[in-house]
């Protein structure tokens, strides 16, 4: 395990022999040491934060304990901030004193899931069937105390930042609503960071990776309409079950025949309904399942193929369909320059050693992809897993839990980005 006193800033921890934590235009000096100095003095405070919130999960656009927490927060600390994104969104404002300047939005999601914890700690899930198995709870309270720490050094920096505490990341989507709302004007933003803990990375590192993260991840219906009748007597029927099951066999062959083998891309049948005896074919049979790609002509292709595989077999079975095919999230795509700016801070924070770039992007999808969209951005990981401590259940887990010792870590790198971008530090 790596200690705090390791995570502290060297000079020596930037990238081709530059120091790592220097503003240019004469703005003076990033004092990375003060910034993990008073983000490890707030840790209890963060610690109690994420518990509270943890003990009161509540679900996509209900947030109203959650909203009404991180609004007396902010009362407290003195921070403008207004409400009215969403339903339950929240977008706090603190203006340097050092004059007008960049605006840089800082975001973290405050939903949790429907999901039944099973962790034994005095900090449980109050409400059984709603559990923070996703780290949620972790952002709100990283991004508190990043605002606590960048209002405290509001004199020290330019213009503005930013700060989106979101309903709704997981399935329903918050983000998209957020901007219809007016989440990226007043003053206008100029890019974005959003971090997410990851259990599978140990507490103390921090993951970047530019370009394609996460992939779009859309959602299929297909109801195949058969002849029902008695199992004794197939011939007499169209079986919709040996249909969908043959329709399923055939959306495999999309993204091995279809799609460029270079080029990722997932159809997944995730749903089968249909019938309720033993001896009746039914009716019809409901499928239902998600396709992930990176890039809009890919996400068009696996929507058409997938209702041109299942028109051909539905007409050799002679059985009917409907097919419905959602757009969700768009992927989200992450900018080469808002990544190298979170690359040199991580590394100011935890050394170059401690920075993981990664290789390939993941499958999963983030609607934060919609504030990626619109202005330059970039989503990093923050790594909260930790053996000793059973810190080892990935995400949407009963069991999730996470090292807090990342939380500290969480704001530093938040505030060292804020500071670097709105300062003009040099990359």
């Amino acid at each position: 395990m790596i200690s705090w006193e390791g995570l502290r800033c060297r000079r020596d921890a930037g990238v081709d022999g530059r120091p790592s934590f220097f503003f240019c235009g004469g703005m003076g000096m990033c004092d990375t040491n003060r910034i993990c100095k008073l983000a490890q003095e707030m840790k209890e405070t963060l610690i109690t934060d994420r518990r509270t919130i943890h003990m009161q999960p509540e679900l996509a656009f209900c947030e109203e304990m959650t909203s009404a927490f991180v609004q007396a927060r902010l009362k407290e600390l003195g921070i403008e901030y207004k409400t009215g994104y969403a339903k339950t969104g929240v977008v706090g404002l603190i203006h340097g004193k050092k004059g007008a300047g960049k605006t840089l939005l800082l975001r973290a999601d405050m939903d949790a899931l429907p999901i039944l914890e099973e962790n034994d700690v005095a900090y449980r899930s109050k409400t059984d069937g709603r559990m923070h198995a996703c780290g949620h709870d972790s952002h709100v309270a990283m991004l508190l105390g990043a605002a606590k720490l960048l209002k405290a050094m509001e004199q020290e920096f330019c213009g503005t930042v930013k700060l989106m505490f979101q309903p709704a990341e997981e399935g329903a989507g918050g983000a998209e609503p957020m901007i219809e709302d007016g989440l990226l004007e007043e003053p206008k933003v100029d890019a974005a960071l959003a971090l997410h803990v990851e259990p599978t990375y140990p507490c103390g590192k921090i993951a970047v990776k530019s370009g394609a993260l996460m992939a779009s991840p859309d959602e299929f219906d297909i109801i195949i309409k058969g002849k029902g009748g008695h199992g004794a007597y197939p011939h007499n029927t169209v079986d919709p079950v040996l249909t969908a099951a043959k329709v399923i066999e055939g959306l495999q062959s999309i993204t091995a025949r279809n799609v460029d083998a270079a080029v990722p891309a997932v159809v997944s049948v995730c749903q089968i309904n249909g019938g309720q005896f033993y001896n009746v074919i039914p009716g019809e049979v409901r499928l239902g399942g998600t396709t992930r790609a990176f890039d809009d002509a890919t996400r068009k292709l696996l929507s058409e193929r997938i209702e041109q595989v299942t028109h051909g077999i539905c007409d050799a079975m002679g059985a009917d369909y409907s097919y419905e095919f959602r757009y969700m999230y768009p992927p989200l795509i992450n900018d080469a320059a808002m990544t190298e700016l979170v690359t040199q801070s991580a590394c100011a924070v935890v050394g170059d050693e401690n920075v993981i770039r990664l290789q390939t992007p993941f499958m999963g999808g983030e609607d934060f992809s919609y504030v990626a969209n619109k202005v330059p951005a970039s989503y990093f990981y923050v790594g909260c897993g930790n053996e000793e401590k059973g810190c080892v259940h990935p995400w949407h887990s009963a069991n999730f839990n996470l090292d807090e010792d990342c939380l500290p870590l969480g704001v530093s790198v938040f505030a060292e980005a804020a500071l670097r971008f709105l300062n003009g530090a040099e990359q």
